[in-house]
């Protein structure tokens, strides 16, 4: 068992990894890995704006509120948690002049909600990755907040993704553990998941799943010099890239495969 000690080193490193990157951090959907990401998220959270337009929708690990402000069409109340204060302040900028959105800074592994309160939530990059020593934790909190016939809709990353051919010692770290790894970004780890392990998650906390969406398939065939470049940089790339894209877009919705997938469910 992980003690409460150790999520809270996990946590405040974390917010000090993202508290520093906050100047760029608005600029990572102009790479080119991150361009699919966020065509998806914008889908998904559309998709929560017309299922679930009333009652309170909650933004988990909602950085600068790029998200939130997109749920802030809804008619009911929007509330975004961030464990970073800078990241917070940021969203409040954004989501300034929407009346029914509210920022708050907090610990999504203790959540500052009533119970069955949200008719939907969602929490993508990763948020749920980064607590890997408090995924059950996490995702009892979720559901615990979480209205019946509420949508909860998650980002995780898959274990078994192309460019692992570009990373050998991560692809060897892959072979050699049972279950999902844990992979590196910006001096954070987060953990990945197989399929198997997602599903019995999910029944462990009694959600149905109701669609998932798969991002970067194809693209990850490409070399990381080439994904993690700004697209303006590379405007005949770009061009290919965006081919690329829009097949992965289509096969998201039907493979279980790529780099992250989108995951919705519902708590019955």
């Amino acid at each position: 068992m992980t003690s409460q000690t150790n999520r809270h080193d996990v946590g405040s490193h974390v917010a000090a990894v993202y508290n520093a990157m906050l100047a760029e951090y608005d600029q990572i959907e102009n790479q080119f890995y991150f361009a699919e990401c966020y065509q998806v998220y914008k889908e998904s959270v559309e998709r929560i704006v017309r299922e679930r337009p009333d009652g309170l929708a909650l933004d988990l690990g909602c950085g600068t509120g790029k998200q939130t402000i997109l749920l802030a069409p809804r008619p009911g109340r929007v509330v975004g948690i961030d464990i970073s204060v800078q990241m917070i302040e940021a969203a409040r900028r954004r989501c300034n002049g929407r009346p029914n959105v509210s920022l708050v800074t907090g610990d999504i592994t203790r959540l500052p909600f009533e119970d069955g309160c949200a008719q939907a939530m969602v929490a993508y990059g990763d948020v749920i990755g980064h607590n890997f020593t408090a995924v059950d934790v996490v995702l009892r909190e979720m559901v615990r907040v979480c209205a019946p016939r509420g949508l909860i809709s998650f980002e995780i990353d898959s274990k078994w993704c192309p460019d692992l051919l570009y990373l050998p010692k991560e692809l060897w770290q892959a072979m050699t553990t049972r279950g999902g790894h844990l992979r590196e970004w910006k001096e954070m780890q987060f953990k990945t998941f197989t399929w198997r392990e997602l599903t019995r998650l999910l029944q462990a906390h009694g959600l149905r799943l109701i669609e998932v969406r798969s991002m970067n398939i194809l693209t990850m065939l490409f070399p990381p010099s080439l994904l993690f470049r700004r697209r303006q940089d590379a405007p005949r790339f770009n061009a290919l890239f965006r081919r690329v894209m829009a097949l992965d877009l289509a096969l998201g919705k039907f493979l279980r495969c790529g780099s992250t997938r989108i995951v919705t469910v519902e708590k019955p």
